[in-house]
C-alpha cells in the first residue's frame, strides 16, 4: 500500500513537465510534490510562484527559482491540495486554509490559467458540517467575532502551540475557524465577504478549480472536471 501523496505526485509530474511558470500551494501533499519534482529534476528551469513562506523555503532548499506572488506573473498552471472536498448545492466545493495561506492560495487559483487540485480519498467529507477558516484584518477582529455570533455561529480564533495568542497569517491577518453546514457554502461565502474586515474564506467553489484528482492508498485515481 503506497502513500497517496506519492501517487498524486507521480500523477502530476507529466502535467508539469512542459510548464515553465508554475504556481504551488501549501501543505504536506504539496511538499511531497516538490520532493518528487526535485528527485526527477523537474524544478530545473522552472519559475515557481508560491502561496506561502513555507513553500518558498522548501523550494529554496531545492535550489529552485522562486518568484514572489507580488510579481503579478500569471502561472500557466496552479497545483494545490485541499483540506476537504464536500458536496454543496449539487456541486463539489473545496475547503482550504488549514495552513492559514488561504488568501494567496485563492489569488493564485483565481488568476492562473489552469487550476489542478490534488488530495487523498480520506479528504472527501460526507458529514453535514465542515470547519471553514475566515481571514480577517486585525482591526475587525472583535466586530467580526460579534457579528458571527449574532448569526448563530461559534467562531473560534485560531491559535498556535508555538506562541501565546492567535495565528498571524503571511499577510498579517488573523483567522477564525467557523463550523458551517455544507448546504449553501458558496452562498454563505458571498454573504460573509460583504462584511468590512473579512479578507477571504477557505471556501473554493467551482470557479476556482478546473480539475480535482483524488488518490487512494490502493492506487485508485479519480479525476473530476469542473462542471
Amino acid at each position: 500500500m503506497r502513500d497517496p501523496k506519492e501517487i498524486l505526485a507521480d500523477h502530476v509530474l507529466l502535467t508539469l513537465k512542459n510548464r515553465k511558470v508554475i504556481g504551488l500551494g501549501t501543505g504536506k501533499t504539496v511538499r511531497k510534490l516538490i520532493e518528487t519534482m526535485a528527485k526527477n529534476d523537474l524544478l530545473k528551469d522552472k519559475l515557481i510562484i508560491t502561496s506561502s513562506i513555507d513553500t518558498d523555503l522548501q523550494l529554496s532548499r531545492a535550489n529552485s527559482v522562486v518568484l514572489s506572488v507580488f510579481s503579478g506573473i500569471v502561472p500557466e498552471i496552479y497545483v494545490d491540495s485541499f483540506d476537504f472536498l464536500v458536496e454543496s448545492e449539487g456541486k463539489r466545493v473545496l475547503i482550504k486554509g488549514g495552513g492559514a495561506a488561504l488568501l494567496r492560495e485563492k489569488l493564485l487559483s483565481f488568476f492562473s490559467k489552469e487550476r489542478l487540485f490534488i488530495g487523498e480519498e480520506t479528504k472527501i467529507l460526507s458529514k453535514s458540517e465542515v470547519s471553514v477558516p475566515v481571514e480577517v484584518v486585525p482591526a475587525s477582529f472583535s466586530f467580526i467575532l460579534s457579528k458571527l455570533r449574532q448569526m448563530g455561529l461559534d467562531p473560534i480564533p485560531r491559535e498556535t502551540n508555538g506562541k501565546i495568542g492567535p495565528i498571524v497569517t503571511d499577510n498579517g491577518n488573523l483567522i477564525f475557524d467557523v463550523q458551517l453546514r455544507t448546504e449553501e457554502l458558496c452562498k454563505w461565502e458571498r454573504n460573509i465577504k460583504q462584511l468590512p474586515g473579512v479578507v477571504e474564506s477557505g471556501i473554493f467553489c467551482e470557479n476556482l478549480y478546473d480539475t480535482i484528482v483524488i488518490a487512494s492508498g490502493e492506487g485508485r485515481i479519480q479525476v473530476f472536471q469542473r462542471g
